[in-house]
């Protein structure tokens, strides 16, 4: 493949990410629900449907991606997500609200790894690899640029006709699955004759293996707990800031506008996250994103609707840019096998929705008021436990026989 071909399939990467999860709809979702009759509690509880369905579904996808190739399985959760988009705005329950949640969570996992196993792989196929960190800080910006654009337009359909954002999120995700179908072809090659049975016996080893994985490489554990703590902090906000920005006055408009700025933050601080890690150390930006973030909800409990709000919402900003291209590289530094990487990928997925789903519905019984203590309390919680593992990695020498193996092995 020429240098300009491999540019053009890079490029078309990028937009994917941007448009594959431009969600129009989430800075005005919780005020959607309630204008449809659902309570605080359930709009809680349908996020913690939305996390059971996506740990169901998260490894098989990731082995499904595998197996079937990443783009394929890019543009099926595409379509997924125009299934739930349409599904969502004409219902008036519960359960529809429910069905179209299960089919958003689907179109994540679907998504979830595979795109960044197809990036980490096209980039290993052309002699790239060492691009990976470069790439995925762009990959982000791209992503975070098109929620940006998305909430801000989200919160001026809204004004219209509160059902309008999940409207257009349909058609931007139809887009998507025909940028999809437009990236590198990456499917393996299998012999399709093999009997179904050998196949679904195959399928389980690989989801076996992606777990066992993560079992036995401390380090990659730790990584996948870290992000799972964070995760659960950032989804927060998706929830937490629109009944927040609501309380202190503001209107569809000024959340979605107020939603695009801080993602137009994150964007610009994505791109830049690679020169950051050169610049920083991943070890000082991982305890400086968690320990900053947590103490910006204690914040956030007390501030009002002034510059001090602004500039903790500033700060959350920056950790949502951090998070993805910081953590993604160092969990795919640490995959030895690249034919299960989107199981794996899949498998810390898993777990940090698993650890959002037992957060959604504890937030919705815990209730609105002073709710950003608690996950104040949950981010320095997590801060100390992990540090505590992370000292155990340092002191047990077999772990750390282990890394030294295993270092001189991927630089050899």
């Amino acid at each position: 493949m020429t240098e300009s071909a491999i540019a053009r399939k890079l490029r078309l990467f990028f937009v994917f990410r941007l448009l594959a999860t431009s969600y129009l709809y989430v800075p005005i979702f919780m005020l959607f629900q309630a204008s449809r009759g659902l309570t605080f509690f359930e709009r809680l509880a349908l996020g913690g449907i939305f996390s059971a369905v996506v740990i169901l579904v998260e490894v098989p996808t990731g082995v499904f991606a595998d197996r079937i190739g990443r783009r394929r399985s890019m543009l099926l959760g595409a379509l997924a997500m125009v299934a739930s988009c349409l599904i969502a705005a004409r219902a008036h329950s519960f359960g529809a609200f429910a069905v179209a949640e299960a089919l958003g969570a689907l179109s994540i996992a679907l998504c979830s790894g595979a795109d960044s196993a197809y990036l980490f792989d096209f980039l290993r196929e052309h002699d790239r690899v060492h691009e990976y960190g470069h790439r995925e800080s762009t990959a982000s910006a791209w992503h975070l640029m098109g929620s940006a654009v998305a909430f801000a337009g989200g919160g001026l359909l809204a004004q219209i006709d509160l059902a309008l954002p999940y409207l257009v999120t349909a058609g931007v995700a139809a887009i998507a699955a025909v940028v999809a179908c437009m990236l590198h072809d990456d499917r393996p090659v299998t012999d399709e004759r093999l009997p179904a049975g050998i196949v679904m016996r195959s399928w389980g080893g690989q989801i076996a293996a992606a777990l066992g994985e993560v079992a036995k490489n401390p380090r990659l554990a730790w990584i996948v707990g870290y992000s799972a703590v964070v995760f659960v902090l950032l989804r927060a906000t998706v929830y937490l800031y629109q009944p927040y920005l609501h309380d202190r006055g503001l209107g569809p408009v000024s959340i979605g506008l107020l939603f695009a700025g801080v993602y137009v933050i994150a964007s610009v601080v994505a791109y830049r996250t690679y020169q950051l890690r050169h610049r920083f150390g991943d070890e000082a930006l991982l305890w400086s994103l968690l320990a900053v973030l947590a103490v910006s909800f204690v914040g956030l409990a007390g501030a009002g609707a002034g510059p001090w709000m602004l500039a903790l919402l500033v700060v959350q900003a920056i950790a949502n840019g951090l998070y993805s291209p910081l953590t993604k590289p160092l969990l795919n530094a640490e995959i030895t096998d690249s034919r299960r990487r989107a199981a794996v990928l899949s498998v810390e997925s898993m777990a940090r929705r698993a650890a959002m789903g037992l957060f959604a519905p504890l937030v919705g019984l815990y209730g609105e008021a002073d709710v950003m203590l608690l996950c104040g309390a949950v981010g320095l919680g997590g801060l100390v436990i992990l540090a505590f593992a992370r000292l155990r990695l340092r002191t047990d020498p077999a772990i750390s026989a282990d890394a030294s193996s295993g270092n001189r092995a991927r630089t050899s």
